[in-house]
């Protein structure tokens, strides 16, 4: 076997091969590049929305904790006002209490009428028991007019209050709406 390999031609082939080396290195470094690029590109624009969504995220917070407060502070007037409408409450039941107790008595009164009917004849003696009987109808007439005034008094303060709650109540709804106006912003809704 005869080696037929000059030195120029190896010279030729080395140089070939390591300028074609050269050139795939290039190629390569170039891409990495461009790679790093679009990598560093990608990573700024997920840091600026990751800070806005931070920074949004605060905000709601801010805002929540803010409503939070006043929600509180309007669901403890609400307590207190339940607390004086329950011994209000209170109140009205004992009032319906004495005004049965007055019809009661009231329904003994006037079934005393159909015996005075039958006992007509004997008016002269009876007058003096019919009227004894009247004045204590009247006294109880009296007792419940007055217990009907005490009774309208503790439904006007209960009416008053409710009328508060309701106050209160349309206060809260315009605090949540308010809590929502930053989701509205948001197209996932």
């Amino acid at each position: 076997m005869a080696n037929n390999n000059n030195p120029r031609e190896v010279a030729e082939i080395v140089e070939n091969a390591m300028h074609e080396f050269s050139e795939a290195m290039y190629h390569r470094e170039q891409l990495s590049i461009r790679i790093g690029r679009r990598t560093t590109q990608i990573i700024r624009f997920g840091m600026f929305g990751l800070s806005v969504l931070g920074l949004i995220m605060f905000y709601l917070l801010y805002i929540l904790t803010a409503d939070f407060s006043e929600i509180t502070s309007n669901m403890e007037s609400i307590s207190a006002r339940m607390t004086s409408m329950n011994s209000n409450f209170d109140s009205v039941s004992r009032d319906m209490g004495y005004l049965r107790q007055t019809l009661v008595l009231m329904n003994e009164n006037i079934t005393v009428m159909p015996r005075m009917n039958t006992t007509i004849g004997g008016i002269n003696d009876n007058l003096g028991a019919l009227s004894n009987n009247l004045h204590a109808m009247l006294e109880q007439i009296n007792h419940m007019n007055g217990n009907v005034g005490a009774m309208t008094g503790s439904m006007q303060l209960l009416n008053r209050q409710l009328g508060d709650m309701n106050l209160n109540v349309g206060s809260m709804s315009g605090n949540m709406h308010q809590m929502a106006k930053p989701m509205k912003m948001f197209p996932f809704q």
